[in-house]
């Protein structure tokens, strides 16, 4: 009997032990995996995704609009920040004051989700002629992998292939400790509840 709880205690021991010098990098990993992997290549659009909250996205798309990744940006997003304005109105606004001239924004403005702007970019889209057949995303790092998840899905088809490439926003959400700090918490948590539902759902 004493030698029966002996193993039970060791393999309890070894269990919890496992679980403490796991659990960091899991939970790392699953912030971690929300960043898809940056891809610059020749594009024939930067979409801008809506979601702006300091104007990191846009900065980063002008950023590679200047680096001749592409020619043109699409502002993609229908949200009202409030009754007198709009976040695509904001972000154009941000985009001019840095230099980039009207004749090279494209304003898509009816989405109001991930999934919309895909769809309405497809849309805007099917009505260019494309040389790469290609589109870079600009949004911030944690949002990423959802965003190619439903372009991809969206875009099936098309012939048109997918990169993007991450912000980073002045909150400095964390992707390693996330757990510990209130704000990024918060925004992992939102990203995978998301995540999960777009792949359920589309």
């Amino acid at each position: 009997m004493k030698r029966k709880r002996w193993v039970g205690f060791a393999v309890l021991f070894g269990l919890v032990l496992l679980v403490m010098l796991t659990y960091k990098p899991m939970l790392n990993g699953l912030a971690h995996y929300l960043v898809h992997p940056d891809e610059k290549a020749p594009s024939d659009f930067i979409i801008l995704l809506g979601g702006e909250t300091d104007g990191q996205r846009t900065r980063k798309a002008v950023e590679l609009y200047r680096a001749g990744l592409a020619p043109k940006i699409i502002v993609s997003s229908g949200a009202r920040i409030s009754w007198r304005t709009t976040e695509s109105k904001e972000m154009v606004a941000l985009l001019k004051q840095l230099g980039v001239p009207d004749k090279d924004i494209v304003l898509e403005q009816k989405s109001r989700s991930t999934y919309e702007n895909a769809f309405y970019t497809r849309k805007v889209l099917e009505k260019e002629t494309l040389q790469h057949k290609r589109i870079t995303l600009v949004t911030d790092n944690w949002h990423t992998r959802r965003a190619m998840f439903i372009f991809h899905r969206v875009f099936e088809g098309t012939g048109i292939e997918i990169g993007s490439v991450g912000s980073h926003s002045l909150e400095k959400i964390r992707l390693d400790d996330w757990w510990r700090d209130h704000e990024s918490m918060q925004t992992i948590l939102s990203e995978w509840s998301r995540l999960i539902v777009y792949v359920i759902k589309y």
